[in-house]
């Protein structure tokens, strides 16, 4: 491939295949990854151009490499993207060319892009909103990573490197500590047993008693909800 040789191709002119890698962009995660994609493409452009199988002039086209980069352009309806091609490779080949491009690629880490959120958050005088205009993050991700960034301990964000804790139950943690960071890390270890449940109520309880002990607030968040049918 020439990468020098960049091509404008009409989105209509390519195809979805087999010899694509990736398969689950449909959960709610996937989806919501897509859309901030999408966002960030609308406003910076396409970075890096797809790979295409088949020789310019001659479409339909398959997708070797960029299949979210042509769903993002699908979504905010552009009807060109720029694209350099393979030629006509095999199905093999070209799986193989797809499964390199996604095993090399590295995601950045939660540190990484904390940090990169939070720096633009301040350069934008706090103004969650340009940064959401120029990431593509929607304005809830924006939020939680600056309050991690800014409140989390340690402990915490050393947990949500290693995917012990997800980014939503570190924000629990910290809003049901109520600046008590001693109290926040012992939330946390307990906080990943309950229910979504108990952990809304262990939320809740922290904001109505600030000063309460850790057990309290977790016997609390654990007692049966009494329901009364009138």
């Amino acid at each position: 491939m020439d990468i020098s040789k960049i091509k404008t191709v009409k989105i209509a002119d390519i195809q979805l295949n087999k010899t694509n890698v990736r398969s689950n962009l449909k959960s709610p995660n996937s989806k919501q990854s897509l859309e901030e994609l999408a966002a960030n493409i609308k406003v910076n452009g396409l970075l890096q151009p797809i790979v295409l199988k088949g020789v310019y002039g001659y479409p339909p086209y398959d997708i070797i490499v960029g299949q979210r980069r042509f769903l993002a352009h699908q979504i905010i309806r552009h009807e060109n993207i720029e694209a350099i091609f393979s030629g006509d490779i095999d199905d093999i080949h070209a799986l193989l060319l797809s499964l390199s491009e996604n095993m090399c690629r590295q995601e950045m880490n939660f540190e990484d892009t904390s940090n990169a959120i939070t720096k633009l958050y301040n350069y934008f005088d706090r103004d969650e909103n340009k940064v959401k205009e120029h990431t593509g993050f929607n304005i809830r991700t924006i939020r939680n990573y600056i309050k991690i960034e800014e409140q989390a301990t340690t402990k915490i964000k050393t947990y949500i490197r290693d995917k012990k804790i997800t980014l939503i139950d570190a924000k629990r943690a910290i809003d049901a500590a109520q600046g008590d960071n001693l109290k926040a890390d012992i939330l946390i270890d307990e906080l990943v047993k309950l229910t979504r449940y108990e952990k809304k109520r262990l939320v809740e309880s922290g904001i109505r008693h600030p000063k309460a002990k850790p057990e309290d607030l977790l016997n609390e968040a654990q007692m049966p909800k009494l329901e009364q049918t009138i």
